[in-house]
């Protein structure tokens, strides 16, 4: 049975009478019966919380009466995370390009040698692997790095487009290798830090010895909404640049292959409102509205075994999220 709650609009101010937790703030440009459909949709879908940012500002912040939880698994969110993390190598010159040969940085990878992969492979998942999940992928492997070094591509790269944790892996391997630390301090310096999120870290394989970056960090949806606003702004927060806006929008559009993916972004090709998302199973969720400044923040943590395979992500999910803003 869902709990109470609604919103309504009185001289310009939203105000919510719940029993549940909702923060909301005077926005004229919301719409709050479209805002209250989103929540009472996020219930129905066993959302842990949300959050709903429009020009920076929060627009709402719902958190389920169910669930007391405030760290959350990112998921495979991380990916997106990890792809403007290479962008940040980039910027700096630790990387000459994205076209470059993995090899030529990451030579223990054989097969990426032998094949020729580029680092841009690796970003767009047309290196040429086919996902191996649990026990029979890297996610079953005790040693990330031991299973991604010796990981061998189902086809030549270029080929097709083949969703891949270990590609996303070996883009951590990469940025150890360039950088001369281990993941986590580099996020840290380079990314979290510098965004203020201080409640997010990596977490490490079972091994102990290496860190994750193609899932699973722990991390606040406060924490991930500055991810997102620094996302709209184009790779700015706060007055200060974390990435070029050039590596933004190239992970945001189209990388050829297919028309949904970019650089570890996915794209809606389909509805009328441009997005993009940084994704996780379960529904952990930040999808950016560039023409509406929109963010929309979702964790799942507190009912795991309800609606794994996300079967509500769709083009009226996505289009309901853009009607809590009014369009002209």
């Amino acid at each position: 049975m869902l709990k109470f709650h609604r919103i309504i609009l009185l001289a310009g101010l939203i105000f919510s009478f719940t029993r549940n937790e909702i923060q909301a703030q005077a926005i004229p440009a919301v719409n709050p019966v479209q805002l209250d459909s989103l929540i009472r949709f996020a219930e129905a879908t066993y959302a842990d919380e949300i959050m709903v940012l429009h020009k920076n500002r929060q627009v709402v912040h719902w958190k389920s009466g169910r669930c007391d939880s405030l760290y959350y698994g990112t998921a495979s969110m991380m990916k997106s995370w990890t792809g403007i993390a290479v962008g940040i190598l980039v910027d700096r010159g630790l990387i000459g390009s994205e076209e470059d040969l993995i090899c030529d940085y990451l030579t223990d990878w054989k097969a990426g040698c032998r094949n020729e992969v580029t680092i841009r492979n690796l970003l767009t998942m047309s290196g040429g692997f086919n996902q191996r999940s649990g026990a029979r992928g890297i996610l079953g492997a005790s040693d990330s790095r031991a299973y991604a070094l010796n990981a061998e591509p189902d086809t030549l790269p270029n080929v097709r487009f083949g969703y891949s944790n270990v590609s996303v892996q070996l883009l951590g391997l990469l940025i150890e290798k360039v950088t001369g630390m281990n993941s986590d301090r580099f996020f840290r310096e380079a990314l979290f830090e510098p965004l203020g999120m201080d409640s997010t870290r990596l977490r490490k394989d079972r091994s102990g010895r290496n860190y994750i970056v193609y899932g699973g960090a722990y991390t606040t949806l406060q924490d991930a909404a500055q991810f997102g606003k620094m996302m709209l702004n184009k790779g700015i927060l706060n007055g200060r640049r974390i990435v070029t806006e050039d590596w933004i929008e190239k992970s945001t559009n189209s990388s050829g292959l297919v028309p949904y993916y970019g650089y570890l972004f996915w794209i809606d090709a389909f509805t009328e409102n441009r997005n993009y998302a940084a994704t996780g199973d379960l529904g952990q969720l930040t999808i950016v509205y560039p023409e509406l400044e929109l963010v929309f923040l979702r964790r799942q943590k507190c009912n795991p075994s309800k609606y794994t395979k996300m079967e509500w992500m769709g083009p009226d999910f996505v289009r309901l999220v853009a009607s809590v803003i009014h369009q002209p």
